[in-house]
């Protein structure tokens, strides 16, 4: 069996299909005893139906001895057979296939579909694909520092350019590994001592599959995909749970976002990906401020000499002074912290467990921030890194209501802003 070479299809105009069918035993053309052409886009029949136009077309036995005619599959000689096909204005531009079905010999066996495809050089581009875009939501998102707006994959719906983004498996978001610790044996003795130990990296894996309307769009949702999971950077993974949760991944060491393809129009893609921060992280992120005055404090009664560079803060803060701030989660989170001056001496305490970050050298004034970072465990005074003292405690927020204000000696129009995101694990 021997196709035509696959030329260039015009929408609107002539095209040539023809097809040149041998005896597998003696070599020579034969006439099969029926022939079906059907015009596919994307695949081979019967995996896609035929396109508008497209068949399917028969041999009849009426047309005959060189008399081709457009929309009419005819017979040149024996075992050669030509067909006109006009692709109609509305059909998309991009590769189609030619199959051809052929029933031969005494037992009327089977042969095809024997497929061929060919280029269609121009054509329609429709807005959107009926593509299934699965039962899960979510996205990737990722902001080159080349581009204005950020890259981003929509799992569950179809993109402006019409690539239907179905999410098929996550792998890797129920646990992730444990980390750094070990338990130690003891010293002739059963057993060991349970030394501290902590979560691991996430290891996370996406099954992603792109539908396109096109073969060209779906070369440009592969690279889309290469460049929505960066080498060295962050992007955000977000999984559409009925409580959305977002992970910041990127490529997974030593792995690569690999592809393959179930038509001429979908491609597969398996994503390796790594979040650092084990964590999954509410979305939207919250946000809670209050101008705050002195707070009254409640000193504790020292067994000890006073003179000690250490203050302690009371256990219950005023209540129009205190953000109640809560972790809706199950495991703890970092804030990031804003104060404003004027202040002497502020201190981030989280009256609930009784922690304080304090900067007892240092003095705000109305115009200065300072923003303190409590996952890096840093503080910075208008941009500038500002220790904290050294006997301060970094604290997190532990899943439920904390109460969090500001010590210190602030003066009127002060304020701490406190941003953070309830956290699972």
């Amino acid at each position: 069996m021997t196709l035509s070479p696959p030329q260039s299809a015009i929408p609107g105009q002539v095209y040539a299909l023809s097809l040149l069918f041998y005896d597998s035993q003696s070599g020579i053309l034969v006439d099969p005893s029926q022939l079906q052409l059907d015009v596919t886009y994307g695949s081979e029949a019967p995996l896609v139906p035929d396109v508008t136009g497209g068949g399917p077309f028969f041999y009849t036995g009426t047309a005959d001895t060189g008399r081709p005619q457009p929309g009419m599959l005819c017979r040149i000689s024996a075992g050669s057979y030509i067909f006109y096909w006009i692709p109609v204005p509305t059909l998309a531009g991009g590769v189609y296939t030619a199959n051809w079905t052929a029933t031969y010999g005494p037992d009327n066996d089977l042969f095809g579909p024997i497929c061929e495809d060919f280029p269609l050089a121009a054509g329609f581009a429709p807005n959107v694909t009926s593509a299934d875009t699965g039962f899960w939501t979510g996205s990737l998102s990722y902001q080159p520092p080349y581009l204005s707006s950020p890259l981003v994959i929509p799992f569950g719906s179809v993109d402006a350019s019409g690539v239907a983004w179905m999410l098929k498996q996550v792998t890797g978001w129920d646990s992730p590994p444990a980390g750094a610790g070990a338990v130690i044996q003891r010293t002739a003795d059963h057993g060991g001592y349970p030394a501290a130990q902590y979560y691991g990296p996430r290891l996370i894996t996406l099954t992603v599959l792109a539908s396109a309307p096109s073969q060209a769009l779906r070369d440009q949702a592969r690279a889309l995909m290469q460049q929505a999971v960066p080498v060295s950077d962050l992007a955000a993974f977000t999984y559409g749970e009925p409580v959305p949760k977002v992970a910041y991944v990127r490529r997974n060491a030593q792995a690569a976002v690999t592809e393959t393809y179930p038509t001429l129009a979908d491609v597969e893609f398996t994503v390796p990906l790594v979040a650092p921060d084990p964590r999954k992280y509410a979305t939207p992120a919250q946000s809670a401020s209050v101008i705050v005055p002195p707070p009254v404090s409640n000193p504790l009664a020292l067994p000890f000499a006073s003179g000690l560079p250490v203050t302690f803060p009371p256990a219950s803060p005023p209540s129009s002074t205190a953000l109640s701030v809560t972790n809706s989660g199950t495991f703890e989170t970092r804030p990031v912290i804003t104060i404003t001056g004027p202040a002497g001496q502020p201190a981030a305490v989280n009256g609930t467990t009784g922690q304080q970050i304090s900067f007892g050298n240092l003095t705000l004034g109305s115009t200065d921030t300072l923003v303190l970072y409590t996952d890096a465990r840093q503080a910075f005074l208008n941009g500038t890194f500002t220790p904290a003292d050294p006997w301060s405690s970094w604290w997190v927020l532990y899943p439920g209501t904390s109460q969090v204000y500001l010590g210190g000696s602030p003066s009127g129009g002060a304020s701490i802003q406190v941003s953070w995101s309830s956290a699972w694990i």
